[in-house]
Order: C-alpha cells, then structure tokens, then sequence
C-alpha cells in the first residue's frame, strides 16, 4: 500500500499531520472510538483474576474464532501518511482459581517519524471468562506525548456490579468491555441488513452499542485480499452530542468462520484513519463447534 512520504508536504503541515495521525492512532483500534477516543505501556505479567461462578462448568467453553495465540498485526495510516502499528493478541490462561480466561491485548505504537513529534505507546488489556465470553478485568494504560493514564475496570459478575475508581454500577444481564465487545462481534453470525447489539461498561458507564452489517465488499490489505462484512458500530442510546461528534467507525470482518477483523477506518473531520491488516499468526485451533457446550449467542444478530 503506498504512502505519502514526509517530504512531500510541508514541515507544518507535516507535524500537524503526524500529531493528528499519532493522537488517533488508538482511536481506530476498534470500539474505543465510540467512547473513549483513545486506546489505552506494557503489562508482562497480568494481575490475580478469579471468576467464581460455581454455577458455570470450567469444561463448557463458550465458542469463538480464534485460539490461543492467535496474533494480528496492523498498518494504521491518516490519509496517506503511515503513522503506526497496532497487534491484537489473544491467549488462553487460568484464573487464581482454575477457570479458562482469554487474556486479549490491543497494543498501538507510532512509528520513528511520528514519535519524533508525538509518540504513543499504548496497550488495552482485557480478561474474560471463556465460559460465557464475559469480562473480568479491564486495563488501560496509555503514553501519548505528556498525556498518561492508567486505569482498571473490575466486573464482579456474581452480583453483576461494574467497578471502575469510586464508581459501582449494575451490570446487565451480557456484559462487555471496549475490547471484548470488538471480539465478541465476532463471535456472531453476520448477514447483511441484520445487527448486533451490545452492552458496553465503559467508565462507570453502561452504553447501548448496535453494530449494523451494512455490506459485502471486498477487502485488499497486506495480508491478502478478503471477502468481508462492512460493520458499523454505533451507539443506539445514552448517546451525546460529544459522542456523534467523535465520528464514524467502519469495521471489515473476513466472510468466514474466522471472522478476522481485516480493516478499520474512521471518518473525521480531519480525515480519514485506516487501519489494514498485515500480518496474521493464526495460533491453536479456536473452539467453533456447538461441541464446546457453550449457547452460540444470548444475543443473536437480529434484523
């Protein structure tokens, strides 16, 4: 994919440029653009996570398209300007206490150009528990240029309470987090025309997100070249004139039983920011069939 090298315009509109690419560089990471703008340092080793929820069976796996291991590298760009790279990876671990949790990691880096002008190291860190497909644990830990945040969402999913700083709030009956309603689409059945919807605790906050499958297109990135599913993520309710002002997300699905999250783009003002896909580590053999016990969906893709 060719891209427009710095040269080519000038200083000032090229540090303009290479802020604007580096401070959205998180937001096209995937959902986050919707609430936060931002995607959220490394974590080596993760915290003590326990699931509890005797009523689940830790052998009941509820299924998803991706296994252990499974690692996708991405080219993120503003208009033309290559400004990063993003890497979602997922693995399989333990709880303290035994249960199966998918550890899922979104991290987002600027290239040398960009990091001259405005660097960013940032990493999303989710813990779910593999029975239900539910989160137990949310990191955030951001640099971007001065800006730094560290932040933890806790999801206490026996008495359905969300933590995050001094907030408590009820949780509904399917939970996600930023990053794992982005997996969780892929845990459902696509068709065009139809939607997904989702609950999202984000920030003490319940949002309402409803994913509409708007087309088949075709899909080139340096991966290859995919058959996907056109998705846009929006926010159905509790909906604010900050939040629509955020702009739009874009997401591409390959049409398949993996479901890959081929590219991303959202349309702003000031631009376009696409992230495509280049490198795909395929990991262990993810649990698609019914086999695994778990129910497909509590909340299937409707018209």
């Amino acid at each position: 994919m060719p891209f427009m090298k710095p040269s080519a315009v000038s200083s000032r509109r090229t540090w303009r440029r290479a802020r604007a690419a580096a401070g959205i560089l998180a937001a096209v990471s995937g959902l986050a653009v919707l609430v936060h703008g931002r995607a959220a340092g490394t974590v080596e080793k993760g915290p003590a996570v326990a699931a509890a929820r005797e009523s689940l069976s830790r052998d009941r796996l509820y299924p998803v398209p991706f296994g252990d291991g499974e690692t996708l590298v991405y080219t993120i760009a503003w208009l033309k300007i290559e400004g990063g790279e993003m890497t979602l990876k997922a693995s399989l671990e333990s709880s303290t206490d035994g249960v199966p949790v998918h550890r899922i990691a979104l991290k987002a880096s600027s290239n040398d150009y960009v990091s001259k002008f405005y660097p960013v190291r940032d990493l999303y860190e989710t813990w779910v528990d593999a029975r239900d497909f539910q989160p137990l644990r949310f990191e955030k830990h951001a640099r971007e240029g001065r800006y730094e945040s560290d932040e933890v969402e806790e999801f206490d999913l026996t008495r359905r309470i969300g933590s995050w700083r001094e907030d408590r709030t009820p949780l509904p009956e399917r939970v996600q987090d930023i990053i794992s309603s982005f997996y969780f689409l892929r845990t459902q059945p696509l068709a065009v025309g139809h939607a997904v919807r989702v609950d999202m605790f984000s920030r003490g906050k319940i949002y309402k997100l409803k994913a509409s499958i708007l087309e088949r297109e075709k899909v080139e990135t340096e991966a290859g070249t995919f058959d996907a599913f056109k998705v846009q993520p929006q926010l159905r309710e509790n909906e604010t004139a900050e939040d629509r002002n955020r702009g739009k997300l874009f997401l591409w699905f390959s049409d398949d039983d993996l479901r890959l999250p081929v590219m991303a783009k959202t349309v702003m003002p000031i631009g376009s920011v696409t992230a495509r896909l280049r490198k795909i580590v395929t990991g262990a053999k993810p649990s698609l069939s019914p086999e695994s016990g778990a129910r497909r969906s509590d909340r299937p893709a409707v018209p």
